[in-house]
């Protein structure tokens, strides 16, 4: 679909807000906030749907949201749970997390605010980690009836063990229209269901548009129902960043390209850039990203 000239599309994320916290210090993070950053980024206008603590870590996390240049009018407060925070640990080089879900977003609330905002959004990325609570899950499932038929849905797995339960899962899938995951989750999926193609699989149980496989420094893969296509990856030198984000990075403009009817090639050339160029700096939000179409 394509928007009217000067009509920036609207792509929504929904789910956890969180502060990342590394050996050297607290970076703000959580997938769908990631989303948002690299939406707006990429010349979208990203709308993030979430819940903080009435917190210090609320309070700076609202503020440096918006000298990021994020839309916040869609962020919840909650008087008694804290924002989430994300223990961050690396092992030969990847990112392993530990997440506390005793957390703010975890919490989430239905409202009308909610509703007239996803009756106009053209696109809603989330993940599976908000589908094991019950709130999230309600959530989500009202965020796809509130959307307009024509709307994508874009569901990032996002496996986060202990968080990556079966109905987790089959809650974030059931509401996508298109799903992103890394090989590892692909092959973890394909091992769960019994099933040697996982994105053929997903394809064709869930009714997809599209599925993408990212393959870290090797690239990604996107298959739809007409074909698959592949890219190589973008070589990058990463000695001074790391992976966090990285994926959702890709995830971002994935959702982009697809809103603007690119090719399966455009769409995995500049996808692959972009999570390149994150994967180079530290963080999630690093501020010199943007790649130019």
């Amino acid at each position: 679909m394509t928007k009217p000239p000067g009509d920036l599309p609207l792509i929504v994320g929904l789910g956890e807000l969180v502060w990342d916290l590394f050996p050297d210090g607290n970076r703000l993070g959580g997938a769908p906030a990631n989303v948002c950053y690299h939406a707006t980024v990429l010349g979208n206008r990203g709308v993030l749907a979430t819940r903080v603590g009435q917190d210090d870590l609320g309070d700076q996390a609202l503020t440096l949201l918006g000298q990021k240049g994020l839309d916040t009018s869609a962020v919840q407060r909650d008087p008694d749970l804290p924002t989430g925070t994300v223990k961050v640990t690396f092992r030969h080089g990847d990112p392993a997390y530990d997440i506390d879900a005793a957390a703010a977003w975890s919490a989430l609330q239905w409202t009308p605010a909610w509703e007239a905002l996803l009756a106009r959004a053209d696109a809603l990325c989330f993940g599976s980690v908000l589908q094991t609570t019950a709130p999230g899950r309600e959530v989500l499932a009202r965020a796809a009836q509130a959307m307009p038929p024509h709307a994508l849905r874009l569901c990032d797995l996002n496996l986060r063990p202990p968080l990556d339960t079966h109905q987790a899962i089959s809650a974030a899938l059931a509401a996508a229209t298109v799903v992103k995951l890394s090989e590892e989750e692909a092959a973890e999926l394909g091992r769960r269901h019994h099933v040697a193609d996982a994105p053929g699989w997903l394809l064709s149980e869930f009714g997809l548009r599209a599925v993408a496989v990212t393959r870290g420094r090797r690239g990604s893969l996107l298959r739809t129902p007409l074909g698959q296509w592949d890219h190589p990856g973008v070589p990058t030198d990463t000695s001074a960043g790391d992976p966090v984000g990285a994926g959702d990075a890709f995830t971002a403009a994935l959702a982009h390209n697809l809103l603007r009817d690119q090719t399966p090639e455009q769409t995995l050339a500049h996808a692959n850039r972009h999570a390149a160029r994150v994967a180079s700096q530290r963080g999630a939000m690093p501020a010199d990203v943007k790649v130019e179409d």
